[in-house]
């Protein structure tokens, strides 16, 4: 067998790649990643990682505006963004040398270059280097922002979502134009550092997908917070450099300046320029399509994370990396993508997953049940009570059908309801097991409680 033949190549190695390519090689496959930037992709590199980086230093800020609520006496914080960027790259670059040394340890072959397709088993790293062959080929290739048509030409002061994390000047204002996760996570984080944010969502709420009742709750806390949030704003149509920034006009007229503006309008998957006219897929455009074993229809071309649209986030990625390596190691594996926790960094957190009470009451006959943590113990001894805890259950079956969070580490709550739905645990299962107390979690045990008519803390139905 030719050195450069291996049972499994992926194209890319960001979370998909990554994840999988380690999967299959505990499993004893013969693997190679080809990438031509960074490993950990968009996430570990200008997303998930440095923004929640460069958040942690933005808490500590928000913490500090806050002290003397807790008896404690700080005469000056301010934030140093420089210190804060180095601090960021330093994660970054430990964490990716980090997945480097796996590879090592799992004996899989790195390639550093652009791979194209020459043929369905066949790819060529660069133009004119060497061409690897696998039994098996999966396409990682990520997804990139996508740019509203007002912005397909770069204007000073004009920013990707990416790009807005090697930002070392704090912008006295910032307009955001997308209210999804990404936009919202940076609207909370650099008003926390002290910018004036505006978001522009063209839809009639933040976060489209989510739940209404507890969206329009955040929408409140971060309104609170001096975030500007104009939902239903119509399309941009012009974005104009000034002496101060950048101004923004819209189709119905409206203009908004800033001295900053960040493009968090959803993205586009990376399938340009990567030989897929050489594969055989009957490919249109857009988002590759697969099954449940992320195959595409050409036999051995498997496709996984942002590059198969749904879900773009990245441990949905992880597991599709996970799920790809299994099924071609030969054992029973497919994607179930009814139970995916989501989750918004923001002050404070958010979180969900399941169906939303609308999705779910559209859907099954359901109910939905909230615990306000303003009754919660740890939460006012965190002094951080603005916050609410939703179940959504179906009333004939009681199975939980969605869960939804917002308060301090609603990303680790959230956890709890996913497990149970992904189990088909039902709310006694969680009424029955202990919780630690005091802690956040018993939040979830309340609301579980509220769901059977039990809950200690909140107030009786009339």
């Amino acid at each position: 067998m030719a050195a450069q033949d291996y049972d499994l190549i992926f194209l890319g190695g960001g979370p998909a790649g990554y994840q999988g390519a380690i999967r299959a090689a505990q499993l004893g496959l013969r693997v190679a990643v080809i990438e031509d930037t960074d490993l950990g992709g968009v996430c570990l590199n200008q997303g998930c990682i440095p923004t929640k980086a460069i958040r942690a230093s933005a808490e500590i800020l928000y913490q500090a505006r806050q002290a003397k609520d807790y008896g404690i006496v700080i005469s000056e914080a301010r934030p140093d963004m420089n210190a804060i960027i180095n601090r960021k790259n330093r994660i970054v670059t430990l964490l990716r040398e980090e997945i480097a040394n796996l590879f090592a340890a799992n004996k899989i072959t790195l390639y550093n270059g652009r791979g194209k397709f020459v043929s369905p088993r066949e790819i060529r790293i660069n133009e004119s280097g060497p061409v690897v062959k696998g039994s098996k080929i999966v396409i990682t290739t990520g997804s990139r922002p996508k740019l509203p048509a007002a912005f397909a030409n770069p204007i000073p002061g004009v920013v990707t979502s990416q790009a807005m994390l090697d930002v070392d000047i704090l912008p006295e204002t910032l307009l955001i134009i997308g209210g999804g996760i990404v936009g919202l996570e940076i609207a909370s984080i650099a008003a926390a550092l002290g910018s004036q944010v505006t978001v522009l969502e063209e839809r009639e709420q933040m976060l489209p997908k989510e739940d209404r009742e507890t969206v329009a709750y955040l929408e409140g806390l971060m309104k609170s917070q001096g975030i500007k949030l104009i939902n239903a704003a119509t399309e941009v149509e012009a974005g104009t450099q000034t002496k101060d920034g950048v101004t923004v006009s819209l189709a119905n007229g409206d203009t908004h300046a800033a001295q900053l503006v960040v493009l968090a309008a959803g993205r586009l998957p990376n399938t340009t320029d990567i030989g897929l006219e050489n594969t055989g897929l009957d490919y249109a455009g857009g988002f590759i399509p697969v099954n449940e074993h992320m195959e595409t229809e050409v036999k051995n071309i498997f496709a996984a994370g942002d590059v198969v649209g749904g879900w773009l986030l990245a441990h949905v990625a992880f597991m599709e990396g996970i799920i790809v390596a299994e099924h071609a190691a030969g054992l029973p594996s497919s994607m179930d993508y009814r139970v995916v926790p989501r989750c918004l960094f923001t002050f404070p957190e958010y979180a969900s997953v399941g169906l939303s009470e609308e999705e779910a009451q559209r859907l099954h006959p359901a109910q939905a049940f909230t615990y306000p943590l303003q009754s919660h113990g740890m939460a006012q001894a965190l002094g951080a009570a603005e916050g609410m805890v939703k179940l959504v259950v179906h009333t004939m079956t009681g199975e939980i059908l969605g869960g939804h969070v917002i308060g301090p580490h609603a990303s680790e709550l959230v956890s709890e309801i996913a497990l149970a739905m992904r189990n088909k645990v039902m709310p006694s299962g969680i009424i029955n097991t202990i919780h630690i107390h005091p802690t956040m979690a018993e939040a979830v045990l309340e609301v579980a409680q509220a769901s059977s008519r039990k809950s200690i803390h909140s107030m009786p139905r009339s």
